[in-house]
């Protein structure tokens, strides 16, 4: 498994899934653009319960402790792959790496700052197999009432059927 996501494992040992507290956030966090193709239809949208407690890499005094600042959270990534050699990156998927050992397997989800909205918007970053109760989930090209927010509040354009419900 090749990392691409910003806590991505650098062993591979454990897969990471991504949230974020609002779904706008999220779309920005996971889209390079602001426009959904009929092939992003098939991807899955899940809403999840309360998370479990976690690790805030949005309090400084855990960025202290780490010996981290907060590019952890708004650095540069490119969305989709890794093709060349980026430090803050690394740094990440050994953060990862550690937080999965020293929990034992079982590590809490790694809270953090988006890139697009630092100061207003978190992302959630967590181990598969810590993953909170999934409250609903269904194909992204189903999710109406989402797509008319992106549209007119978000500012992404949605393939017109998805806005018709066909």
């Amino acid at each position: 498994m090749r990392p691409v996501g910003r806590f991505d494992p650098l062993s591979g040992r454990f897969r990471v899934r991504y949230a974020a507290n609002h779904p706008a956030a999220a779309c920005r966090e996971r889209f390079s653009t602001r426009a959904f193709t009929e092939a992003d239809g098939e991807l899955w949208l899940v809403a999840l319960d309360a998370m479990a407690p976690a690790l805030h890499l949005t309090h400084q005094v855990n960025l202290d402790a780490l010996g981290l600042d907060d590019r952890v959270s708004t650095g540069r990534i490119t969305v989709g792959s890794r093709s060349d050699p980026d430090p803050l990156l690394e740094t990440c998927g050994r953060l990862a790496d550690a937080v999965y050992d020293w929990w034992n397997g079982r590590p809490p989800p790694l809270v953090y700052r988006t890139r697009s909205a630092p100061e207003r918007d978190r992302s959630i970053a967590f181990a598969q197999e810590a993953m909170p109760p999934v409250l609903s989930a269904g194909r992204l090209r189903d999710a109406t009432r989402l797509h008319a927010f992106l549209v007119l509040r978000a500012g992404f354009t949605v393939p017109e059927g998805w806005l018709r419900g066909s």
